[in-house]
């Protein structure tokens, strides 16, 4: 299997690290925890813009963008040259004692080999979309969820897209199903390692993030690649050979 490698998350105080060396517990259970914050089983707004996927709670295979074949799958170590989205560090984040948590996603943008593609800023005014499945299906979801960018991105109606650029995404406690927590559905996302950091099965929850936007497709277009319905999506399955383009999972807490 793959080797896990570092990516540091913005904002956070404990990394990793502190999770190998026991400083922040493990959780061997797979069943839903006890979450309070969690949001109901339903469609509800989102603090920060957005909305959940909660009436979507138990489904199998929900997306609310319709993902091309494959795009389920481990990401492929090679590419098609075009442009492509990864992820970054993914994790729990706790920023005072009345927080009650949430998760945070990075993602990482690359236009490919003609190295020009400029996103609208709010991504085609339709937002990110987030689903995490597990055993028993949507465990959270959401979807119009705006995009904190990195502070290299200039102001303006558009973003020019290098392979530097990148950006976050906030899962707040409501996008939740009934039952789980932040922290605990965090650690289900990360893959297992063994006492060599060396990673070995897939995450016990699936996570993917997806976005569309017309710019994507008119430049798969003039690449000669299928549009793809404008899709980028990227995920944390660890494919079977190459390098792991999936971020490094991590749970980041700050106790204030």
């Amino acid at each position: 299997m793959a080797s896990a490698a570092p990516w540091t998350a913005v904002a956070v105080v404990a990394v990793f690290g502190a999770f190998q060396m026991g400083l922040i517990p493990r959780s061997s259970s797979t069943s839903p925890a006890s979450g309070p914050t969690a949001g109901p089983a339903k469609a509800v707004s989102l603090p920060g813009g957005g909305f959940s996927d909660g009436d979507r709670c138990g489904t199998r295979d929900y997306h609310h963008f319709p993902l091309p074949p494959g795009a389920e799958s481990p990401e492929p170590s090679a590419t098609d040259s075009g442009p492509r989205m990864v992820l970054g560090s993914h994790g729990y984040e706790k920023l005072s004692s009345r927080d009650p948590g949430h998760l945070t996603v990075g993602l990482r943008f690359d236009p490919g080999r003609k190295k020009l593609l400029e996103l609208s800023r709010t991504l085609g005014g339709q937002g990110v979309a987030v689903e995490i499945e597990g055993p028993q299906g949507l465990v959270g979801g959401a979807h119009g969820l705006p995009v904190s960018w990195s502070s290299d991105v200039k102001d303006g109606a558009f973003v020019k897209v290098s392979g530097r650029t990148g950006g976050e995404i906030t899962l707040p406690p409501q996008a939740l199903c009934p039952g789980y927590d932040a922290r605990s559905v965090a650690e289900a996302l990360r893959p297992p390692t063994d006492s060599h950091d060396t990673i070995t099965g897939q995450p016990r929850y699936r996570l993917v993030v997806s976005l569309r936007d017309p710019a994507v497709g008119t430049l798969r277009t003039a690449l000669g690649l299928p549009a793809q319905d404008s899709l980028l999506s990227a995920n944390n399955l660890v494919p079977q050979e190459g390098s792991w383009t999936g971020g490094r999972g991590s749970v980041t807490v700050k106790d204030v």
